[in-house]
């Protein structure tokens, strides 16, 4: 239980959650790592207000973080795998546990994929996979691939080392994208590989998941064999998918909201890069934390939703 549920921990997300926890609120802040988002692959964010030198994206972000959590908001490590906005009971956000709260701010960023790669929807339970938690036992003392260049995927890799015989991460970009503790983590790890520049081309099997087929930088097919296939690709593409209609959307998956984040759902709210707009800045998305969070704060504290009528807002009745 707790007031307000903030899905997402970028700049929209710490920025909703400091905001929150300093409102008195009893603020959880979800998300699958302690830094993620588009924010994080930035070597260096040189127009973020009070930002004098060009600073990297995720020491920005780490500081956001901490601010949040100073204020008393509590960040778990979860990813969320659904919503019900439905019950009378209270607002639920499914992830690691079940979050019941009296509001929740949806800030998950737009960091999703457009489109399935090739054999993925086929082998999906018969070898492809989206969680470790969930699915990582099933491949105990087996070959598994990990695709993905950020922290989560290096983090699942990590954890499928402690069970599997072998953990290959596999990584498009020409340099795996985390910190130096978790990459000197999985150097550390005699059974996980990191494997760079390989772009996934289709996914291979019969029955089940045999491998995965890739691409190089010059175009080269490489072939490499596996029981399992663990998919952390990103794109620029909102994450949405978790929610399963449960808020409006837009012709292109964004959260439809109002300019005060309000969004269909009473209660819910939408800020940073998962919102229906035109802009997409580090800034914009830091003050739509802010935006969602003081606009949730009236909204509980008067029981309410919050009508805007050219830029005056009034109370109204809740639906």
């Amino acid at each position: 239980m707790c007031d307000i549920c903030v899905i997402g921990a970028g700049p929209a997300g710490c920025s909703a959650a400091l905001y929150a926890a300093r409102a008195g609120f009893d603020t959880v802040m979800l998300s699958p790592t302690e830094l993620s988002g588009m924010i994080t692959r930035a070597p260096n964010v040189g127009n973020y207000p009070s930002i004098i030198e060009p600073t990297p994206g995720r020491e920005i972000l780490a500081r956001m973080r901490q601010q949040a959590l100073n204020a008393g908001a509590r960040h778990l490590l979860e990813a969320v795998t659904g919503v019900d906005f439905g019950d009378p009971a209270g607002l639920r956000v499914y992830a690691g546990r079940v979050h019941i709260a009296r509001a929740v701010i949806v800030a998950t960023g737009a960091m999703g994929r457009a489109e399935m790669a090739p054999g993925e929807a086929e082998y999906q339970g018969r070898g492809v996979c989206y969680c470790v938690a969930c699915d990582g036992p099933l491949f105990a003392g087996l070959d598994v691939l990990v695709i993905g260049d950020d922290e989560q995927a290096a983090e699942e890799a990590l954890a499928l080392a402690r069970t599997s015989r072998s953990v290959r991460l596999v990584t498009a970009a020409a340099r795996l994208s985390v910190g130096e503790e978790l990459a000197s983590a999985l150097h550390a790890q005699a059974n996980v590989t990191v494997e760079t520049g390989l772009r996934l081309e289709r996914i291979l099997g019969a029955e089940t998941v045999s491998g995965a087929v890739f691409l190089d930088a010059d175009g080269r097919q490489r072939e490499i064999a596996g029981d399992g296939l663990f998919l952390y690709l990103r794109g620029a593409s909102p994450v949405t998918e978790f929610l399963s209609g449960a808020v409006a959307l837009d012709e292109k998956g964004y959260v439809v909201t109002d300019e005060l984040c309000q969004t269909s759902a009473p209660a819910v709210f939408a800020a940073g890069d998962v919102r229906s707009k035109q802009a997409r800045q580090i800034v914009i998305a830091a003050a739509e934390g802010a935006i969602a969070a003081l606009a949730a704060e009236r909204v509980l504290r008067r029981g309410t939703a919050i009508r805007s009528d050219r830029g005056a807002a009034t109370a109204s009745p809740t639906p």
